[in-house]
């Protein structure tokens, strides 16, 4: 699961060495980890076996590459379905869609953890650790890399059903990791209203990824 394991270290935010263990991550270690979040219908929890600690390697550049498949990929699909008309006779690149990525990816895998981490150390007595929370939700946008690519293709009802699958895999992610936390400390009631909270979440997130990309 995603609960505070501090292992007695001291927290220092302004040292480097707090960070540096983080990034410390070699590839078999990525592609372990790219598999485990990658694997449709499994049970599994992301931290067990030979995954054992939380690293900010791999969701940085997870965000980083989805960053730019999804600006990439959404001028292609644009250019593919392009169709000149008397104002537009040319097709233009729209760069905007980087920023836009860049700030809607990175601000969804940092904040929301974030936040559910500052919720969980007010409400829960057994808090989510900050660093696992942010590993889990930066290994849970893998699947949209592949999506992004295949939503290049015009047609709009395999792009949803692309975007669909790819919420799904996702979220069920999310929810398998983040679920012993929850449901451990809330009755069944509260902790059905967070899991639903959190899907709610990842689902607005997957529609605008689809209306701002590949409308």
């Amino acid at each position: 699961g995603v609960a505070s394991g501090g292992g007695g270290r001291s927290w220092n935010p302004i040292s480097l060495a707090t960070y540096q263990q983080y990034f410390d991550v070699d590839t078999a270690d990525i592609l372990a980890r790219l598999k485990r979040a990658m694997s449709p219908g499994s049970s599994e929890k992301f931290f067990g076996g030979e995954i054992t600690r939380p690293d900010l390697y791999g969701p940085f550049w997870l965000c980083t590459t989805l960053i730019f498949t999804m600006a990439a990929a959404g001028n292609l699909g644009a250019m593919m379905s392009f169709q000149p008309t008397e104002d537009s006779r040319v097709f233009t690149y729209n760069f905007s869609k980087l920023t836009v990525a860049t700030s809607v990816l990175y601000g969804y895998a940092g904040i929301v953890p974030l936040v559910g981490w500052a919720v969980s150390k007010w409400m829960f007595s057994a808090p989510f650790g900050l660093i696992e929370l942010i590993c889990v939700y930066g290994y849970s946008l893998t699947v949209y890399i592949p999506a992004s690519l295949l939503c290049v293709v015009p047609i709009e009802i395999f792009r949803w059903l692309v975007v669909a699958v790819a919420f799904g895999s996702s979220v069920r992610f999310i929810t398998t990791n983040v679920k012993d936390v929850v449901m451990g400390q809330l009755d069944d009631q509260k902790a059905l209203g967070v899991l639903v909270f959190v899907g709610l979440l990842h689902a607005a997130l997957s529609v605008f990824l689809k209306l701002y990309f590949y409308s």
